[in-house]
């Protein structure tokens, strides 16, 4: 074959490559070395065998310890109150800041001084077997967790209504005891089908062979109670459909899970200890961060003559710089808030500048309450002439909180106080709180879902604390509002407990949702029902062959 060399060099395209070649090389070697380094990271950085295929997985695996029974009335396990959110609903349901909005019920009105809520039920709502859900199932249902009595954990929502009105198929009238306490939290738990049992007694009395049928998101295919719960979508739901099933796995220990999740026997499980972040590395985990309901705080004792002024207290505040005690003293492991309440509680939005260090303005403040550092010795004085000694408490067998309180001290002898650290055992640390034998208390509590904390406020806390403006605003949470109205009512209990501080909030400590190294949680919830978004998760594993 003969090239004509005169009519190459006259081509447009060869014109252009005599002319440009060297940058094109340099293009050509750029896109190849990228390619590479690609490559490298994908096979030694996020361990990703370019000769291995994956494919996602065929159903969630999910572990459980050994569970009591399946009937959500009477048991007492944390893994079936979970799992039941799956294949149950309820009249209402919270957000994941802890709102309480509409599931089963299309809309409703409520009558705050006659302790009475009218409801319309949505339509069209089947349960798990193709039978009509109705009003007279909630009815049944309130019927039923008050006749198992206080040894259910539904108990002392449901005991708080006197009755249930049944009008027709969808609407219905709930009427509690009385008007100081009860609220739309008091409306969450899940709804059982009448139809399904020929009396309440039989309903109480189901256990070892109970099989759930639901209106959730979920429906029970089988159950071995030594081995393996079966759960499968609900093509029929009302809300957001799931398209993978559901695959419990039954765990002599729950403490096994990490184990299994090696083999796939298990995607992923909710995991509180501090150890789950070395965990997850070592053994390349993925890890989603939840916001706990463990909530970590100060106490001011105002039983003492030195707190009892608020510009102390707000002093004291100004001093703590709660982004270091965060780091270091619970090692990164929680999310600033503004008080005892659920970050963002209510869709009321934290700001986190209330009390940001300023020792400057604690000085301030101090200098107007008449404590000072007169003789210039470091040291604040009273009027006397007297250091102001102040003595921290906390219990010794909690590392965390005892670093925070050792950075506490440190922040507060900086501004002038001296300082006493008084780390006790459990048992006497209690005893000192009761005899309120402290000046700041280091503590922690573990909230529930509802956030009733009127015993932070009404004296029958283990401090004897008592406010009744902020009793009062607390107590209103606890009546019966439209939602809209919850938000104000907590808005002003807010500013008022950020004014008068009788707590100032260090973090709420945070726990993980730990799943296999491909797994992808579109959407988690919190510590309420920590499977709820779990239709958006998903994750992948090798292909076989």
């Amino acid at each position: 074959m003969n090239i004509n060399k005169e009519a190459v060099e006259n081509n447009s395209l060869f014109k252009f490559l005599k002319k440009y070649w060297i940058p094109i090389l340099a293009v050509i070697v750029t896109i190849a070395v990228i390619i590479s380094t690609i490559g490298i990271y994908k096979e030694e950085v996020l361990h990703i065998d370019p000769s291995v295929e994956y494919e996602n997985g065929d159903k969630l695996y999910l572990a459980s310890s050994a569970l009591d029974t399946l009937n959500p009335i009477i048991s007492n396990s944390s893994d079936t109150y979970y799992i039941s959110k799956l294949i149950y609903s309820s009249l209402f349901d919270y957000t994941d800041q802890f709102n309480v909005v509409p599931e089963l019920v299309e809309k409703y009105t409520t009558d705050t001084e006659k302790a009475r809520i009218d409801i319309t039920l949505k339509s069209g709502i089947k349960w798990h077997d193709g039978t009509e859900f109705t009003a007279k199932d909630v009815s049944f249902t309130v019927n039923a967790i008050k006749s198992y009595g206080s040894k259910g954990v539904y108990y002392d929502k449901a005991s708080k209504i006197y009755s249930v009105q049944v009008k027709d198929n969808r609407n219905l009238t709930i009427y509690f005891r009385n008007n100081h306490d009860c609220s739309l939290d008091d409306l969450v738990f899940p709804i059982l089908p009448s139809g399904q049992y020929s009396s309440i007694s039989s309903l109480i009395r189901n256990s070892d062979g109970f099989s759930p049928v639901g209106t959730g998101q979920y429906k029970f295919q089988s159950y071995n109670y030594l081995k393996e719960l079966e759960l499968s979508p609900n093509e029929s739901y009302f809300g957001d459909k799931a398209s993978m099933g559901i695959h419990v796995e039954i765990l002599p220990d729950k403490k096994l899970a990490s184990n299994m999740m090696e083999i796939h026997a298990v995607t992923c499980y909710a995991d509180d200890s501090s150890e789950r972040y070395s965990l997850a590395a070592d053994k390349n985990f993925t890890i989603c961060d939840m916001t706990s309901n463990d909530v970590e705080f100060i106490v001011f004792n105002q039983s003492k003559d030195l707190f009892k002024e608020k510009k102390v207290r707000q002093a004291a505040a100004y001093s703590i710089d709660t982004e270091n005690i965060l780091e270091k003293g619970y090692m990164d492991d929680g999310v600033l808030t503004d008080n005892i309440y659920y970050p963002g509680f209510l869709g009321v939005p934290d700001t986190l500048s209330y009390y940001q260090k300023d020792a400057d303005k604690a000085k301030e403040l101090l200098k107007e309450a008449g404590y000072e550092d007169r003789d210039l010795n470091g040291k604040i004085e009273d009027n006397e002439g007297k250091n102001v000694e102040i003595t921290i408490l906390v219990n010794s067998n909690n590392a965390m909180r005892n670093a925070a309180a050792k950075i506490i001290a440190n922040d507060l002898e900086n501004v002038g106080f001296s300082v006493n650290l008084n780390s006790l055992k459990w048992e006497d640390y209690v005893k000192n709180i009761e005899r309120r034998d402290f000046d700041i208390l280091v503590t922690g509590y573990d909230m529930e879902a509802s956030y009733d904390l009127r015993e932070f406020f009404n004296g029958k806390n283990l401090w004897k604390y008592t406010n009744n403006d902020m009793l009062k605003q607390a107590s209103e949470l606890e009546r019966l509002h439209d939602a809209s109205d919850y938000n104000s009512i907590y808005t002003e209990l807010k500013n008022m407990m950020m004014d008068e501080l009788p707590y100032y909030t260090l973090c709420y400590k945070k726990m993980g949702l730990i799943g296999v190294e491909y797994f992808e949680a579109g959407k988690i919830s919190n510590f309420e029902n920590i499977y709820k978004n779990c239709n958006t998760w998903t994750w992948k594993k090798v292909k076989e062959s």
